[in-house]
């Protein structure tokens, strides 16, 4: 995956502060809302954003971005699994030993929610830490009834607990990148399937709790609710079928 050529990371420019996560965006489509979130983010911390495929229209949105702002192209759509797969394994070989931070590109993701996060990978640098929504009836009811339904299947076949398995918003341990840029799922479900590896790895999770943000009634949101989650469902009998709690 080349390197986009504005970006002066390739010079040394730039250089990555010691323990502070890179920010890894995967954007399909976005709006003006990517820029917002990125221009306040450089202030703390170097991003990483993979274009999946948006197509020309969204050129102009992307050329936009500043000139820090590390870019990535997929020529066509592979999905949001595939385009933080892109983007682990350039950080890994472009910021040897960071840790990284995924965020939506919608603007359901405060800075100051990133900066909680980033707090605590540097208490317990080796677990999966989780930004958590707060599910309340004033969510969407494909999002809330998506997430109850998927917490509910998660905990009898996994054996713990997590408050919001579908949350996009995650640290990721640099000891562990390899690894999870390895892990099966192009979409969606590449997501899901971190939740199950720390079960097998025994990859200790923590959650942090976010703000619960939803746009226009989350109408920004490209997750196919029938297509998506019958995908993560199939996953998650998979994993019954091959281990035993």
């Amino acid at each position: 995956m080349p390197w986009s050529k504005r970006t002066a990371i390739n010079s040394g420019e730039y250089m990555a502060q010691p323990n502070t996560p890179i920010i890894l965006i995967p954007a399909y489509k976005p709006d003006d809302r990517l820029h917002a979130l990125v221009t306040e983010l450089l202030a703390h911390f170097e991003v990483v954003v993979v274009d999946d495929g948006s197509g020309s229209a969204f050129t102009p949105i992307f050329d936009a971005l500043p000139d820090r702002v590390v870019l990535l192209r997929h020529p066509a759509n592979m999905g949001k699994g595939a385009a933080l797969k892109t983007g682990i394994n350039a950080i890994a070989h472009r910021f040897p030993n960071q840790a990284v931070i995924t965020a939506d590109s919608d603007g359901q993701h405060t800075t100051n929610d990133i900066l909680k996060l980033a707090q605590a990978m540097q208490a317990q640098p080796e677990a999966l830490v989780l930004g958590c929504r707060q599910f309340t009836k004033d969510i969407p009811l494909r999002s809330r009834f998506g997430n109850l339904m998927t917490k509910a299947l998660f905990r009898p076949i996994v054996g713990f607990r997590v408050s919001d398995t579908q949350t996009g918003l995650r640290g990721l341990p640099a000891a562990h990148l390899q690894a999870l840029a390895q892990l099966p799922g192009n979409r969606y479900e590449y997501e899901f399937n971190m939740l199950l590896w720390t079960k097998i790895t025994h990859v200790p999770i923590v959650e942090i709790p976010i703000q619960t943000i939803y746009i226009d009634n989350n109408s920004s949101s490209h997750f196919h609710v029938i297509r998506d989650s019958s995908r993560i469902y199939r996953c998650l009998l998979r994993f019954a079928f091959r281990h035993r709690v």
